[in-house]
């Protein structure tokens, strides 16, 4: 045991320590089955990387964030390279340019995604973030892109769903007051509920048991999915019938489904064609239309999976940017000030925040988007793959192959932000103060591919951070210690856990 345990402790082998001895002998089972396969397919044509290896060559195998291996590997071949999960290759983009030819350029070419065992089974190529390239998608994305706009995105009536929901936030807080608190929770319920309001036609109270079973489920399985062990069963489908985390994951998604398909049935049972309350009865309705139609891919298993997807886009970047927006005005208070002194010059303590005061806010428009800069909350995007063999910069990608883009080199490019290395708005301010938005901020991604709820994201992440700050100081409460700004890897980059202590502000002298 003791030479087991000093061989666990050589860098090629150190991840291995993640695993029980049960997990192990199936990883030893699968490395007798896949070498000789290994050696067999060294795909030719590719652009150059680190050689493919079972264990040590896999950048998703190290203890270090991928990002962050990525961004080594980058420097030493380049803004084009392959590298391996396991025998997979994966050819990483990790510049602008390299980036815009791709997914803008070619974009067709660049639009699909990644056939992944696990994925394909929780979401059965249904929905639209993982959905493949072509009609079915199409239509989804369409579709759902005119329900919003017809349910007012962009306009007046959907800043008041939000602006409802940042009130009963603003609540919430105002009742911790004098006692530091972790925000977490709070503030996932307040966005979910945005979403919520959109899809299933009501809030839930931060409370209420079905609402938090479902954040939660959501939250374990984002976790889950960035397991070794995910990994591995992504690759190595039949060691599904194995115990191990993959199972609690399918169990939750299965718990998830059951959630929302509940939600599907009391709205069909109440469906009125003369009233459509909220996403579920738009599409219901639509499914109806197109009943006889040979070509519609409306249907209720992408129904399904639709919700789900919204769920989790509506929820999880904008509740964790947020997050990381609370924790930087905490470690840059004078930031923080310059922000309140904006709000109050512009909105004052009267009224709410609206969109209209975007333009006349460039500091804090600035500022949200710096946060969102150095936050790099989806730091690998959404993977992308091929839809046919297409040449990139020389080199022959053949169909399927997966492409991930690398956020990191692109939103930390020296050649393209003024201080690329600290967190400063300055990066999106002129110099007579006026807001820009430069090519490289591409937290929303681009392409085809690109976000569909960006204006949802964007105006809630202006209403909450104004109307929050309109309303409280946020300091550290620990004089023992400082913030951290260390970032934890769950699919998404989150900040470790902190609490905050607030104030209510106190009047400004120039209201009445």
């Amino acid at each position: 045991m003791k030479s087991l345990a000093s061989l666990l402790e050589v860098p090629p082998f150190q991840w291995l320590r993640h695993f029980t001895v049960q997990t192990l002998l199936i990883f030893l089972a699968v490395f007798l089955t896949v070498s000789f396969a290994m050696k067999l397919r060294r795909p030719s044509g590719l652009p150059p990387g680190p050689p493919m290896s079972l264990f040590s060559g896999s950048v998703f195998m190290q203890s270090e964030a991928p990002h962050l291996a990525l961004l080594k590997l980058a420097k030493k071949y380049g803004d084009l390279f392959t590298c391996y999960a396991f025998w997979v290759p994966f050819v990483v983009i990790s510049g602008l340019e390299v980036l815009q030819e791709a997914l803008v350029q070619q974009g067709r070419e660049f639009a699909g995604r990644p056939r992944i065992y696990l994925i394909d089974k929780m979401t059965k190529g249904q929905g639209i973030i993982m959905a493949p390239y072509g009609r079915s998608w199409k239509q989804q994305r369409r579709f759902t892109l005119t329900v919003l706009r017809n349910f007012g995105l962009g306009k007046i009536g959907f800043e008041e769903k939000i602006l409802e929901e940042a009130k009963y936030l603003t609540e919430v807080f105002k009742a911790s007051i004098g006692e530091p608190f972790n925000p977490t929770s709070k503030i996932t319920s307040a966005v979910s509920n945005v979403i919520c309001s959109f899809v299933l036609g009501k809030r839930f109270h931060y409370t209420d048991k079905k609402f938090t079973r479902l954040v939660e489920l959501f939250e374990t399985n984002m976790e889950l999915q960035t397991s070794k062990w995910a990994l591995v069963y992504s690759v190595v489908p039949f060691i599904g019938s194995f115990p191990g985390p993959h199972q609690r994951l399918c169990r939750n998604q299965a718990l998830v489904e059951a959630i929302f398909q509940d939600f599907i049935n009391q709205h069909k049972d109440t469906l009125n064609g003369e009233e459509i309350r909220d996403f579920i009865d738009a599409y219901l309705l639509e499914m109806e239309k197109e009943r006889n139609s040979p070509d519609s891919c409306l249907t209720e298993g992408n129904l399904l999976h639709n919700i789900n997807d919204l769920f989790i886009a509506g929820t999880e970047t904008t509740a964790t940017t947020l997050r990381w927006a609370i924790l930087y005005m905490m470690v840059y208070p004078e930031i923080q000030e310059r922000c309140q002194k904006e709000i109050d010059e512009v909105v004052g303590r009267s009224r709410t925040p609206s969109m209209e005061d975007v333009p006349n806010m460039p500091y804090v428009n600035a500022v949200i988007h710096e946060v969102q800069r150095v936050g790099n909350i989806v730091p690998l995007a959404v993977g992308h793959a091929t839809t046919q063999d297409t040449i990139l910069r020389g080199y022959t990608i053949k169909k399927g192959t997966h492409i991930l883009i690398n956020m990191l080199p692109v939103l930390s490019d020296e050649t393209q932000w003024k201080d690329p290395k600290q967190f400063n708005p300055e990066n999106f301010l002129n110099e007579n103060g006026e807001f820009i938005k430069p090519d490289a901020f591409i937290a929303f991604s681009v392409g085809l591919r690109a976000c569909p709820g960006e204006k949802l994201a964007k105006m809630e992440l202006f209403l909450f951070f104004t109307t929050l700050l309109q309303n409280f100081e946020f300091y550290w409460p620990d004089k023992t210690s400082s913030p951290s700004l260390q970032a934890e890897y769950k699919m998404t980059l989150t900040p470790k856990s902190y609490k905050v202590g607030i104030r209510c502000r106190k009047a400004s002298h120039d209201e009445p």
